[in-house]
């Protein structure tokens, strides 16, 4: 082959009936003499962008992780199934800038920084703007259910430069037609298609008597899993048909399972960007409040009910609740191996990509604003330094982190949301990095009161998931077992991990204090009252 002979990064294979389909990266494809290093165009292949939203917030003390700097921290229990990926991510911590807000608020914080940020384009939409422009799809916008009709905000993530939410499509193999064929949304008509790639065969085997041994290697490994994803596809169409006339039949919103449709839909994420057929791609797990039923895992309650463990506790909630946790963490375990399995010019798909995994709400029950699950995984090319733990001294407004990806991106952005600085030391570059203040801790007994300064948690034992304590130094714990009216009402779980003063009625449980009512709350080092964004 000669060196001189190369092709356009958007080269099709041609078959009949107008089939088209994209390729990956390959080094036909790279300019001659061209160094991949960021800020060239030519010879590196393409950054890109995806966000995969885990709704209903989490359990903060299997998520959170506590005592760990920088360079040496252990991952915490719900991070155990994406574990394997720890170099390639950067874990952040104390993001979030206030109390509880709503579901919905909580949704558009995501994407859009901050719950008041309404009239402009989300995070993923000005990237698209930015890095999509020379792609088939400017962007994809995907999710696994239907709107939630009560409150509408809770089914949205990406909204355009008006602030408008963008349509969502949950159906995997739709995807992988307007992406891979014709444009023909008829399920009855699909069935007259015959294998994309026999109609592109001719073509297929010409450009690969052109190729070199590592594109002619791409290219297999490219054929064999468009052909794998095609046939799930169908298997899945054949499952969910059964022996019913499928012409009487609407065609569901679902294959089979829940977990059946994410596994196909991530893999049609990867087949888009690893063909440049988009750039930049967003996904809903499910909705904020959703109502999904998880009955492939053994659960027959909804998510949104389970996620309220504090007032709907009981130890079957919770390991539930922690068993729908851990599926999340494991489809975004799946997409990591997927990115990382594919070759893309000088490394793999993942160290060519910037995905945002997370929520925007930290407590799943009482919808804190504050320490939110955010992981950012790739190198994007170079512009993230990953195998990082950074929990930054303050609450950080989510809008800092985005206005930083815009820049990063090569996006003229000066503000963003309420933020005006980006978010530091994702780069490697300099940050304030907490670390513990000193404070005295101390227990005041008065007639039927105690009065406890020590720093605020949340118990480890899942059989009292509803139990928090006040640690004082050199003395047993303060146990604090308080009704839902006093949870909420003074914010505990916004306060975990802080230190405190707290007041209240006693009383004693085998030997141990108890708080069972709460007169008083004082922040020693942040604020008492952190308020709330309309819920």
């Amino acid at each position: 082959m000669s060196s001189k002979w190369k092709i356009e990064r958007r080269t099709f294979l041609k078959g009949s009936a107008g089939a088209l389909v994209p390729l990956p990266f390959l080094n036909l494809m790279e300019a001659r003499g061209a160094k991949s290093v960021i800020g060239s165009d030519q010879g590196r292949a393409p950054v890109r962008f995806v966000t995969l939203f885990k709704p209903n917030g989490v359990h903060p003390p299997s998520w959170n992780i506590n005592g760990g700097t920088e360079n040496d921290f252990r991952m915490s229990p719900l991070m155990k199934p994406f574990s394997k990926h720890k170099k390639d991510l950067l874990i952040l911590d104390n993001m979030g800038d206030f109390g509880f807000s709503s579901h919905s608020n909580s949704t558009r914080r995501f994407l859009s920084g901050h719950h008041g940020n309404r009239k402009t384009a989300s995070l993923d939409q000005v990237i698209a703007e930015k890095i999509g422009k020379d792609t088939t799809h400017r962007s994809l916008e995907l999710t696994t259910e239907g709107l939630f009709v009560n409150q509408i905000g809770c089914s949205y993530i990406s909204y355009d430069k008006k602030g408008n939410p963008l349509p969502r499509e949950s159906d995997p193999q739709l995807v992988f037609d307007r992406l891979f064929r014709n444009p023909s949304q008829n399920p009855d008509q699909r069935k007259e298609f015959t294998s994309l790639l026999d109609r592109v065969a001719d073509d297929a085997r010409a450009l690969q008597r052109r190729t070199g041994k590592e594109d002619s290697e791409t290219l297999e490994e490219y054929f064999t899993v468009l052909r794998e994803t095609e046939k799930r596809l169908e298997n899945m169409a054949t499952t969910s048909r059964s022996s019913v006339d499928y012409s009487t039949l609407n065609r569901p919103d679902t294959p089979v399972t829940l977990d059946d449709q994410v596994e196909a839909m991530l893999d049609v994420i990867a087949m888009a960007l690893w063909t440049d057929s988009t750039r930049c791609i967003s996904y809903m797990l499910g909705n904020s409040n959703s109502r999904l039923i998880f009955d492939f895992l053994g659960i027959n309650r909804q998510h949104h009910y389970l996620s309220h463990f504090f007032r709907n506790f009981s130890r079957s909630n919770i390991d539930s609740l922690l068993k729908i946790s851990l599926w999340h963490m494991e489809k975004f375990d799946s997409l990591l191996t997927r990115l990382k399995r594919y070759k893309d010019g000088r490394g793999s798909l993942l160290d060519h990509s910037v995905v945002l995994f997370g929520s925007g709400m930290g407590h799943s029950d009482n919808h804190t604003a504050q320490r939110l699950p955010i992981i950012l995984a790739g190198q994007g090319g170079g512009m993230l330094k990953t195998d990082r733990y950074l929990r930054y001294s303050k609450n950080q407004e989510v809008g800092r982190l985005h206005l930083s990806l815009m820049q990063k991106f090569g996006i003229d952005q000066k503000s963003y949301a309420n933020s005006s600085t980006p978010l530091p030391g994702l780069d490697g570059s300099p940050f304030e990095e907490f670390k513990e203040r000193s404070f005295e801790s101390w227990v005041k007994r008065g007639k039927g009161t105690i009065t406890a300064q020590g720093r605020l948690r949340m118990s480890n034992n899942l059989d009292e998931a509803k139990v928090f304590y006040i640690d004082v130094e050199g003395k047993p714990s303060v146990r604090i077992e308080i009704g839902f009216g006093d949870f909420h009402s003074y914010n505990l779980a916004y306060h975990v991990g802080t230190p405190i003063k707290l007041s209240g009625n006693s009383g004693e449980k085998n030997g141990q204090l108890v708080i069972n009512k709460v007169t008083g709350l004082t922040s020693l080092f942040g604020n008492s009252k952190p308020g709330k964004a309309n819920g």
